[in-house]
This record gives C-alpha cells, sequence and structure tokens, in this order.
C-alpha cells in the first residue's frame, strides 16, 4: 500500500512539474515606438522547451492604423537546413495570419530565442498613444476537414496554441485626435464654436485645451 501511494505521489509530481513547464512556454513579442510615415521592427519570440515544431500558424491583431510591410524574416539559426516557406496574409481589417512551414519537414529545435522580426509601418490614420498588439495562437481554423491549432510538433500533429501574448505600441505623429473617453464632470469641456457644455456626445470637443473626437 505505501508503495502504491509513493508512485502515485510521485505520478502526480510530474505531472504538476510538466504542466508548470508548459505553462511557461509560449509567445511573446517585444514593445516598441512608431511614428506615422516610419517603420519600425517587431520581434516575436517562442519559447519551445517542451516541444520541437515542423510548422506553425498564428494571428497578430495590430491597432488602427499600423500594418505589416513585406519585411517579415525568420531567424534561420533556429532550424538545421533554410528551406522553408514563410507566409504573412491579411486577414481582416487589423488581423494579418503567419504560416511558416519546412519543405524537408525539418523541426524547430527546442529552444527559446527570436522566432521572427517584422517590420511595422504607421500609417496617416494612426491613432496617437499607448496602444496594444495582440499574438493568437489558440485557435481553431478548418483545413481539409480537419481542425488546426496553432503548432505542428514533430509527431505530425496540430497541438493546442498557447495563452494569447500582448505587447505595447507607443504610437505618435498621427491624426493628433485621440480616441478616448471623457468624463464632463472631471473636465473642462467645449464645443467647437467656444460653448462650455456639460456633456460631450458624438463628435470634436476642446477637453481641457485639446481637440479629441469623442466616438
Amino acid at each position: 500500500m505505501k508503495r502504491k501511494m509513493k508512485h502515485l505521489l510521485l505520478a502526480i509530481l510530474l505531472v504538476a512539474i510538466s504542466t508548470d513547464v508548459y505553462a511557461e512556454d509560449g509567445l511573446s513579442a517585444s514593445d516598441l515606438s512608431l511614428q506615422a510615415g516610419d517603420v519600425a521592427t517587431l520581434e516575436i519570440s517562442l519559447t519551445n522547451e517542451m516541444h520541437s515544431y515542423k510548422a506553425f500558424v498564428f494571428d497578430i491583431q495590430l491597432p488602427k492604423g499600423v500594418i505589416i510591410t513585406d519585411g517579415v524574416f525568420f531567424n534561420s539559426s533556429r532550424v538545421k537546413d533554410p528551406d522553408y516557406n514563410l507566409l504573412v496574409s491579411q486577414v481582416s481589417k487589423d488581423t494579418y495570419r503567419v504560416l511558416w512551414y519546412h519543405n524537408a519537414h525539418q523541426s524547430i529545435e527546442k529552444s527559446e530565442g527570436l522566432l521572427l522580426t517584422l517590420i511595422l509601418e504607421g500609417t496617416k490614420d494612426m491613432v496617437n498613444g499607448k496602444k496594444s498588439g495582440r499574438l493568437i495562437s489558440n485557435f481553431t481554423n478548418t483545413y481539409g476537414g480537419s481542425s488546426v491549432l496553432g503548432f505542428v510538433d514533430d509527431t505530425n500533429m496540430w497541438t493546442y496554441g498557447y495563452p494569447d501574448a500582448t505587447f505595447t505600441l507607443s504610437l505618435s505623429g498621427g491624426t493628433g485626435i485621440d480616441d478616448i473617453l471623457v468624463d464632463p464632470a472631471d473636465a473642462s469641456v467645449y464645443n467647437l464654436k467656444g460653448q462650455k457644455v456639460t456633456k460631450a456626445g458624438k463628435g470634436v470637443y476642446i477637453i481641457n485645451g485639446k481637440k479629441i473626437l469623442n466616438k
């Protein structure tokens, strides 16, 4: 009985350790500053100490006025043979999908560090301020009648994606009209005629000396 209990406790400990290690794996991205009409580098890292991968797909959500240019690069030091395909496509107004796979079925070995480098550009309709971007790998997409989930491991099985990862973009030089909500009770609010108002509806107002677009 004591031997069975000892083995059970050992099994629980191993599961706990495995769960903890897996929880630390995932995608992450660097914070960055970007001006309208300029470009900046977004670095995406992968920690995969639990699995090696032959392919992956994930989405990048960006704030209004920020786009991905043609400059997208995979860190080829993470595979032995640089015979791979890297595809980036825009799937919605603010979301891009990144797909990578190796032509010779080589794997991204268990490791951590830089995975991709992307060049972001700020357009003229970019809204100033600190905004959030998001990496999403935990989604389901139908392909050939099967579910596609994030990453393909070295057994050719799609695995569940990692939790979403967020990063901060400090944007400047855009419209100069920030999309924010303001409580008129705590601010000096005027309409464009110079009249003080008690409630800011939809439109452009002067709030504490700054022109604000209230949506």
